[in-house]
């Protein structure tokens, strides 16, 4: 015990240093982020962060009636909504795998959501999410991909966190940089979340009868329109 409390003078000043230079690592990458972020890309990613935002506000108030179901999808609403700006911030930052792997288990809540609309809660517990059969096509396009990245499933998962050649050694960073994969990994938050966004308008709806969903999904629409223009989601008539 002696021994290790001698070391821990040893460790505090190591981690200190190395959470520094990530800090500073991950303004660097946000700086890069930002500069290469298209019109399209960061009026769009204002848009969902807005309506994200504004339909979470209508959380504080009371719904009339609540039962199990009802409460286990408020409490993924909350957590969706949270996790949300948390990956922004690792996108920006260069933290990709770990942003993946968040927006993964952001489609598999997105998925449980849908669920409990059509099945009895009891048939739900303790099972994973049937993602591929709830969103069909896109969900086979997409969570494969997610699963491989969140899982390290295959070496080329490495390339998302930035290699660095010096002289002979070449390797991943240990602290986060900007890569051009931040993008992609952007354009798959934004597909998932508006997925989300037209549940949660349709849901409030139900939860808040006083509000009404028209002016909302009309910023919706428009959002989505700016997806399609920007080639985030592509319009695939065969999905």
């Amino acid at each position: 015990m002696e021994a290790i409390m001698e070391r821990v003078k040893d460790f505090l000043p190591a981690a200190c240093e190395f959470q520094a230079k990530s800090m500073k690592a991950r303004e660097v990458a946000r700086d890069e982020y930002l500069k290469t972020e298209t019109e399209e890309e960061n009026t769009l990613r204002i848009c969902i962060d807005g309506l994200v935002a504004q339909l979470a506000s209508n959380m504080v108030n009371k719904i009339e009636e609540t039962d199990e179901k009802v409460s286990y999808q408020i409490a993924l609403v909350t957590s969706y909504v949270r996790t949300h700006f948390i990956i922004n911030d690792m996108i920006m930052d260069g933290d990709i795998v770990e942003a993946t792997t968040l927006i993964r288990k952001q489609l598999e809540s997105l998925t449980r959501m849908h669920e409990c609309d059509s099945k009895p809660l009891l048939k739900l517990m303790k099972k994973t999410p049937n993602v591929i059969n709830c969103f069909k096509m896109p969900g086979k396009k997409t969570y494969p991909h997610l699963s491989e990245v969140a899982h390290f499933a295959t070496p080329r998962v490495g390339n998302l966190l930035h290699v660095v050649e010096d002289g002979e050694l070449v390797g991943p960073s240990l602290h986060p940089q900007y890569v051009e994969a931040a993008h992609g990994c952007f354009d798959l938050q934004a597909l998932v979340t508006i997925y989300f966004l037209f549940w949660f308008i349709d849901k409030q709806e139900a939860w808040y009868p006083e509000i009404d969903k028209n002016e909302n999904m009309t910023l919706l629409y428009s959002t989505f329109q700016i997806a399609l223009d920007s080639g985030v989601i592509v319009n695939d008539e065969k999905a």
